[in-house]
């Protein structure tokens, strides 16, 4: 919590009303689905950095984001935020639109996957292995805010194309290999690939969807042991991911 009593900050551009036309007209924006509500300092940063649009920035703080940062008070800041302890910024930057189109090198297809912290944690881990083309199919939304979270500004990184399941059919004439990952597959630690291949990761409860399936594909697994059947989307697509860039000889045929 800020106290402006004795802040330098406190002056009179400071805007200190709810009820202020511009702060109103800001939680409005705030509310609408191509726009991210980014209250972390180095995810507004990446952003930035990687060329997103930021429509405004309101902060308690004395950082500079940009040129037009809007000095507001900690109870207009925290209308804004649902975190415990604010860091005392907010922007709200516009979501970018990537045009489909075929991946260049390795790529991930996230199918129907329904949490956003999984969805987060996939992009995250792709941008880190590389995977920096990302296909999601009716999953959770890139721009639900534990999405955007989870990712720690990974999303600002990578090309994301949120499609439905016409997809498949235009997935299908790239003529891409296809990885499926599923608990019944092949050991990806004793399987080679070529290069440039498509990593398919499914519902947390329902796997793969039948179109995808009905794809040309192999199916990969991660070995289990103690007992285990398998990992959470999240964890087991991040490691397969790593494996396939990072894997060493038997991954590269």
């Amino acid at each position: 919590m800020f106290d402006f009593t004795n802040n330098f900050l406190y002056n009179v551009n400071m805007l200190t009303s709810v009820h202020n036309e511009k702060i109103k007209y800001y939680k409005q924006l705030s509310k609408q689905k191509d726009i991210l509500c980014l209250d972390s300092p180095k995810l507004i940063s990446e952003a930035i950095l990687n060329g997103w649009e930021v429509v405004a920035v309101l902060k308690c703080v004395d950082t500079i984001f940009t040129d037009s940062d809007i000095l507001v008070s900690d109870n207009v800041l925290k209308t804004f935020t649902n975190v415990k302890t604010s860091q005392g910024v907010v922007a709200l930057v516009k979501l970018k639109h990537y045009e489909l189109r075929p991946p260049d090198g390795n790529f991930l297809i996230l199918d129907n996957v329904q949490d956003p912290g999984n969805v987060g944690t996939l992009i995250r881990s792709a941008v880190g292995a590389n995977f920096l083309d990302i296909y999601l199919i009716n999953c959770a939304s890139i721009s639900l805010e534990k999405t955007v979270r989870s990712t720690m500004g990974a999303l600002f990184r990578c090309r994301f194309y949120e499609v439905d399941e016409s997809f498949v059919d235009i997935l299908k004439s790239w003529n891409k290999q296809i990885l499926i990952a599923d608990m019944d597959g092949e050991d990806i630690y004793k399987t080679n690939f070529s290069a440039n291949v498509g990593l398919v990761i499914g519902n947390e409860g329902h796997g793969i969807s039948k179109r995808l399936i009905e794809l040309p594909h192999k199916t990969i697994s991660l070995p289990m042991q103690n007992g285990l059947e398998s990992l959470n989307a999240g964890v087991s697509g991040s490691v397969i991911m790593y494996q396939l860039t990072y894997g060493g000889k038997n991954v590269r045929s």
